[in-house]
């Protein structure tokens, strides 16, 4: 819930933020570049183009793969690697429902912005990285090389704009990665939980993460006086006459509403992790792309269901 005074119109929004897609690209190329430089690349003998090492021939080697022009420098007869380049499928969805767009001060930059920031930015990684990257707009579309971050925005933008709703019917197959951002307001209330929905997709044995995009004011609240709470259809969830008295349970509730997403996630093997529009963005996402790309293989063909991680909420 957030407070009615300063609830964008959701339609107006979202055609602001696609009118910024360019800006966010640039911002998210120089996340991107920022974050490369401190990431480490995992290889290994496949098949591939890029050339690799090379290693003294032994007996059963295709001959085919024997270097002559480097073994002819050497007494020795040496066996040209590549490296192994098999393409893994990345599902990113960040969810711009109503809230998304909201911010508690004119200073922060809306939870939309960061979020469509981090998706680009991991999407660069990972299409640097060849892999293949996908949105769940109505034609699943899916880009392969890294110059089409601004076609993989616009898809961003056409995806579900409600979790509880989308986590429910996307269907991005099996032994992929899905990897969803928002801020899951759709699940503030006590009895509300993605479980049963992220059960679903792991039981696909798709690896995955949640990041919880958040304002400062949905984790602390600093508002004062007078304060309608709403719902995304500007239903009335909430009044108060001074809301300075209600700070420490406001607090509370919203450490269990986090405490319950986390859990869920963590419950299916994903990695959670909370984000504060307040902070460096960095963090999260070298978590994330860590937990995505570095955990072995499950049953040869999908990311292992190894021991689930989660920043406390």
């Amino acid at each position: 819930m957030v407070p009615a005074r300063n609830l964008p119109d959701q339609i107006a929004a979202a055609r602001s933020l696609a009118a910024r897609l360019p800006q966010l690209v640039d911002e998210s190329r120089r996340l991107a570049t920022a974050l490369r430089s401190g990431l480490h690349g995992n290889r290994k003998v496949g098949p591939g183009s890029d050339f690799w090492q090379f290693r003294p021939y032994v007996a059963g080697d295709p001959t085919g793969q024997i270097d002559w022009r480097r073994s002819a420098r050497s007494d020795n007869t040496f066996i040209r690697q590549t490296e192994w380049q098999a393409s893994h499928t990345y599902w990113i969805w960040p969810v711009f429902g109503s809230s998304a767009f909201w911010a508690s001060d004119e200073k922060y930059r809306p939870k939309a912005d960061r979020m469509m920031v981090m998706a680009l930015a991991l999407a660069d990684l990972l299409l640097r990285n060849g892999e293949t990257v996908g949105a769940f707009d109505a034609p699943h579309t899916r880009v392969t090389v890294h110059d089409q971050l601004q076609k993989l925005g616009h898809a961003m933008l056409s995806a579900p704009d409600n979790a509880d709703r989308g986590i429910s019917a996307i269907h991005p197959g099996r032994r992929h990665s899905v990897l969803i951002l928002g801020d899951f307001l759709e699940y503030a209330a006590p009895d509300q939980s993605p479980a049963t929905a992220l059960r679903r997709l792991a039981h696909n044995l798709n690896d995955g993460a949640l990041i919880q995009v958040l304002d400062p004011a949905e984790c602390t609240p600093e508002f004062t006086g007078r304060i309608d709470f709403t719902d995304g259809n500007d239903n009335l969830l909430l009044h108060s006459e001074k809301f300075e008295d209600q700070h420490a349970e406001f607090a509370r509730r919203s450490l269990r509403w986090r405490a319950r997403i986390r859990d869920a996630t963590m419950a299916s093997q994903w990695l959670y992790d909370l984000h504060v529009t307040t902070e460096s963005p960095n963090q999260t996402l070298l978590a994330l792309y860590q937990h995505i790309t570095e955990r072995p293989l499950r049953n040869g063909g999908g990311p292992a269901t190894g021991n689930a991680r989660g920043r406390p909420a």
